[in-house]
Order: structure tokens, then sequence, then C-alpha cells
């Protein structure tokens, strides 16, 4: 793992600067990947890179799932605005979970499976003919499988990385290809920060059409200024738009064995949208090691995601 995490160091400048941060909306495949998983990092802004302190760590930073020592899983449903539909699942195991050790838990690491897909069905055909009748209907379907790893390198660093198949399929044309996810992640007392990247592989092609992946390189942290209190901030270079900043902040409390936690955030991404374009809301219950978090995110005239989580840990 620290061959892992220099390697992660001296592989990031080689990303040539020439492609990130451009305005080039609407030019990546596979855009879904960019969609947020989990209710929690949805509300508080998809601020979540430099914290990822649950099982959403597989698809925010795989360094986080390093200081995982329970068993997580959590199902997430977005009904996304325009009648896409959006899941998100993730199982995140520490590798001594099954053994009788002294060891702690996660002292082999933590790996993840994850699978998130966008899909849309009853999409009418048109043809090449004006008419006001459609000539059938057809489907399409996003969908990738990811498998995470994460593990201490020393003292409060983590090291991680992800790989996983991407597909894409629109009426008869699919494609796929493969990429990779890797991250840095230090804790410290009240503090964390992260960084790395998400979507680093070779371009998807539908049918004779290719283009890259959504390649985004991000740094983040969070702070926890006062019990219940957590405040979490990211920056995005993406390949396919200018920068972009996210922040987020969660208030927790407790009541014996059950909790409760309000959440908001805003994110630059969503910022176009009219309305409460870019902010983010949400909050979350849970009693003993089961919870249920929710999230809304304003689209403005497109309407609003809504985000619904079922986390549980063993």
């Amino acid at each position: 793992m620290r061959a892992l995490a220099l390697a992660l160091l001296l592989l990031a400048p080689a990303v040539p600067a020439r492609a990130l941060g451009r305005a080039d909306k609407g030019t990546s495949a596979a855009a879904f990947l960019k969609i947020p998983a989990g209710a929690r990092p949805a509300a508080m802004g998809d601020a979540f890179g430099g914290l990822a302190d649950d099982a959403h760590a597989a698809n925010y930073n795989p360094a986080g799932l390093a200081f995982l020592e329970a068993v997580e899983a959590a199902a997430t449903h977005d009904s996304h605005f325009q009648g896409l539909n959006h899941e998100y699942g993730v199982l995140a195991v520490p590798l001594l979970s099954l053994r009788d050790t002294r060891l702690k838990r996660n002292a082999w690491g933590v790996a993840a499976f994850s699978v998130k897909t966008l899909g849309a069905s009853d999409i009418e055909r048109r043809g090449l003919v004006e008419t006001d009748a459609p000539v059938g209907t057809f489907g399409a379907s996003d969908v990738s499988y990811a498998l995470s790893y994460g593990r201490l390198v020393v003292g409060g660093l983590a090291a991680g990385g992800t790989v996983k198949l991407v597909e894409q399929t629109l009426d008869s044309a699919n494609g796929r290809t493969a990429a990779s996810d890797a991250g840095l992640l230090w804790r410290g007392g009240r503090v964390s920060a992260g960084a790395g990247w998400r979507n680093l592989g070779g371009k998807l092609a539908l049918g004779s059409t290719a283009a890259p992946l959504p390649l985004t390189l991000y740094a983040g942290g969070s702070l926890r200024p006062a019990p219940g209190i957590l405040l979490a901030v990211e920056v995005r270079l993406p390949r396919d738009d200018a920068p972009r900043f996210s922040a987020g902040a969660e208030l927790s409390r407790k009541f014996g064995t059950l909790s409760a936690a309000a959440r908001a955030g805003w994110n630059a991404s969503n910022r176009e949208a009219d309305g409460f374009g870019g902010f983010t809301f949400g909050g979350g219950v849970a009693y003993g090691r089961l919870g249920v978090d929710f999230a809304m995110l304003p689209f403005g005239d497109l309407g609003a995601a809504y985000h619904t989580t079922i986390r549980i840990r063993f």
C-alpha cells in the first residue's frame, strides 16, 4: 500500500492538464458516473472526497474504506428528474471480519463491491418521416460494476483504489470499457483531507461513436468544529467542464439508540438550474445499526431528484 500511495502522488501530475477543466459539456460518455451516490453525500452537496467516512467512500474516495471497522451495506434509490431511475448499492467488508483475531477488523484493509445504474424505458422512437405518431419505443441503460479496496498506509494516512466495468446500452447499440478510481485520505483528530481521481479509463464506443469517460481530479477536506457538527468541502477539476466547488454541513444528535441528522449543501455542478439550483437538502434517522437517509436536489424547470438510502452496519 505504500507503493500505491507513492504511485498516486507520482501519477496524478501525469494526467494531461489540457484535458481537464475545459468547458466541454456533453462530450463525455457515461455521464451517469457523476450522479451522487447515496443520500447523505448528495444532501451535503457531493462534498465527500475529503470525508469518505462510510461505505459510500467506494464511490467518492476508496481510501476512506480503510477506516471502516464493521461490515456496512447501503442501497439507494434516486427518483431522478424527467422519469429517470438511478440506483446505487454498495457492500463494504473489512477483510478480517470473519476471522477470530486480536487485530482490528480492518488491519488487512477493507474491500467493497458496488453497482450503479441509470435507466429509462418506453422512450418514443420517431422515424425519418414527419409524423405525430411514434413508431415504437426503446430503452436506455447505464451500469457500472466496481471493486474497491482501501488500507491504512501509515499513521492516519490511507490509500485506496477502484476498478470498474462501465456499460451503456441505447436501443440496439451497446458499449463497454474499464475505468479506475484512486485516492489518498488522511485523518487527524477532527480534521480530514483527501485527493485523487475518478473515472480514469479508455473511451466508450456506442455504435460507431466513441467518447472519453468523465475523468475528474478532486481534493477536499472536512472539519468537526464541535460534537455533532460536520463541515466538508471539495474542489473538482473535470475533463468536460470548468472547475467545480462543493460544500456541505451536517448537524447530528443522539437520543440513546436513536440518532437524527439534518444536512444541507451547495454543488456548483447544479448551479445553472433555476430556483434553488445548486443547493441541496436532506436528513436522516438511525436506530441502532439501521438507518434511513434522504436528500432533495432541485434542478429548476427540470424538476428535482429525490434520493433515499437504507444503510446497515453489522
